[in-house]
């Protein structure tokens, strides 16, 4: 096995730029307008535009429920575990982070001398590398892009006031709603707000599929270039 990647370290600028740009870049390839609307087809950005196949199981290491997904860079594959088909907002949040991967460190991995299976998968957990943080970052910023939110939020709460995290989901809720973020889920939503200085952060991060950068992570990622060895 080679050496782990040195993968640079993005900042949180540089992700929701380059989250932007994917979007901007799949409407263009769909020859759709130059701004497209939520909710935002990370599936049809995956498999339609990137050329990834999408796999759904609970097969080998998706046995365990809390292994959310993976990505093969060499097969063109993401797998999500089918504990999170039935849930549109922990699914789409799944896709949208292991595009994240893509963007943010597919280059860097496959520089990385010997490599013969390039996956990256994320574990429901604790403690998580920058990677895994990162491509969280830009699942949030992909499916709610900063400037959908900005034009969401007066039309429900121009200047909202939130101290509780029942405000805060009712707010969430309404801001969905209004910006048909229809494969987003609240706790993801209340996030990104706190995230984007909407509310405050004194309510918290709520634990669901997303965890802004500042609070502690959920996700572990685990990098292997032989996975059958590594859990068989």
């Amino acid at each position: 096995m080679g050496s782990e990647p040195d993968y640079p370290q993005r900042s949180t600028e540089e992700i929701e730029t380059l989250a932007d740009k994917l979007i901007q870049d799949y409407a263009s390839h769909v020859e759709l307008p130059s701004t497209i609307t939520p909710p935002i087809p990370v599936e049809d950005i995956a498999e339609h535009y990137l050329g990834y196949s999408i796999e759904i199981t609970n097969e080998g290491v998706f046995a365990d429920p809390e292994m959310l997904g993976g990505i093969d860079f060499d097969a063109k594959v993401i797998f999500t575990n089918v504990s999170v088909e039935d849930h549109d907002g922990r699914y789409s949040f799944t896709v949208a982070h292991e595009l994240g991967h893509h963007v943010l460190h597919r280059e860097a991995y496959l520089q990385q001398e010997n490599v013969e299976d390039a996956e990256i998968l994320c574990r429901d957990a604790s403690e998580k590398p920058q990677i895994e943080i990162e491509a969280d970052r830009f699942a949030a910023a992909l499916l709610m892009p900063s400037e959908m939110i900005r034009s969401a939020l007066p039309a429900v709460a121009p200047r909202p006031k939130v101290s509780s995290i029942g405000q805060a989901r009712g707010l969430a809720s309404r801001v969905i709603k209004a910006g048909g973020f229809a494969n987003v889920s609240n706790t993801a939503m209340i996030n990104r707000l706190m995230d984007l200085g909407m509310i405050s952060h004194t309510i918290g991060y709520q634990t669901g599929t997303y965890k802004g950068g500042t609070g502690r992570p959920m996700f572990m990622g685990l990098i292997r270039k032989y996975l059958t060895r590594v859990f068989r």
